[in-house]
């Protein structure tokens, strides 16, 4: 067997351990062919991918640097490091490198697929959707494209348009759980209640931990008038994230509207644990301890969040001013 035909295997061997989520063993396989041989750009790719799932950014940037030093025409290498970039917070970086990638080999789907999520993550939503489209060109069957261009479009408002390439995603693959809890979202924004809780049902059907399904299934349901059972579902999501911040305040919310301060208090109090700038957790706990009769420190909190912009700022002014109008009210009372 040539030098060439052990390096290939030994890096087939790292790909294999890779795939089985055995990091460390791919590593060491990436690394004795690089012993062996310095300037094979595959196993630096590789290797550097390792290191960048790993957490070791640095060196999987060195490592990145040094395949392109070797093969510049390595698409998917830039592909690699956009993703690094992005991690590290470089956007302008990781979309420099993923327009290499896709010039390179055009055909590239996961740095055109890449792309679409930065275009995506910066609110770009016509730049998404052109590459996703572009993408599915390419590959018309792959579901989880449909499905992100029906995420992009929703985005946008299209809810027709959204709902009919989750309708794809699902016809290629009726167990895809994001394409259903995506269509249920999708369903909901366009204020069919009852087909998003059917949607989301099913999403939670195939993957019970996930948090963000349970949570949009409880919104559905609080909107639709069933809090009994919503609140079921905000416990569940509870019971998978104690700190999820969205599900302690939507509790407290509910504890408000059945005049449970206290209930309520505790839950507001809980989501600022976890998040102590979330201007609804500090909207809805002042509320509690407004409605339990603690108008003082309510007011410290509402004349606190008021000074900054925003819904909640807004919302804060205004029972600040209704609080302060009571106080007066009350003073001129007693005298």
């Amino acid at each position: 067997m040539t030098d060439q035909q052990i390096a290939r295997e030994s890096i087939n061997h790292g790909v294999a351990l890779h795939l089985a989520g055995d990091l460390d063993g791919a590593a060491q396989a990436y690394e004795a062919v690089l012993a062996a041989e310095p300037d094979n750009a595959t196993a630096c790719n590789n290797l550097g991918f390792v290191r960048a799932q790993q957490g070791d950014l640095a060196t999987a940037g060195e490592l990145y640097e040094r395949a392109l030093e070797i093969d510049p025409g390595r698409s998917m290498t830039y592909a690699n490091r956009a993703t690094m970039r992005a991690q590290l917070g470089d956007q302008a970086g990781a979309l420099a490198d993923l327009d290499v990638a896709v010039e390179l080999d055009p055909r590239n789907i996961a740095a055109l697929d890449n792309k679409a999520r930065l275009f995506l993550a910066a609110g770009e939503l016509g730049a998404a959707e052109s590459t996703l489209r572009r993408a599915i060109e390419i590959e018309p069957h792959n579901v989880d494209l449909r499905v992100a261009l029906g995420t992009t479009l929703g985005l946008a408002g299209r809810l027709n348009d959204a709902a009919a390439q989750l309708a794809i995603a699902l016809q290629r693959d009726g167990g895809c759980q994001s394409a259903w809890h995506q269509l249920g979202v999708v369903q909901f924004m366009s204020h069919d209640l009852g087909s998003a809780a059917t949607s989301l049902r099913r999403a939670i059907a195939i993957a019970p931990e996930d948090t963000s399904a349970r949570h949009h299934l409880a919104t559905v349901l609080m909107v639709r008038g069933n809090r009994a059972a919503a609140v079921v579902e905000l416990e569940r999501v509870l019971t998978i994230d104690p700190e999820h911040v969205k599900s302690l305040v939507d509790l407290g919310v509910l504890a408000l509207a059945q005049s449970k301060a206290e209930t309520a208090r505790e839950y507001c109090g809980r989501a600022l644990e976890t998040d102590a700038e979330n201007p609804r957790a500090k909207f809805y706990f002042a509320l509690s301890l407004a409605q339990s009769g603690n108008t003082k420190a309510a007011l410290k909190v509402f004349e606190t969040l008021k000074k900054r912009t925003g819904k909640y700022a807004a919302l804060a002014a205004e029972q600040a001013a209704a609080l302060n109008a009571e106080r007066e009210a009350a003073g001129r009372t007693k005298q």
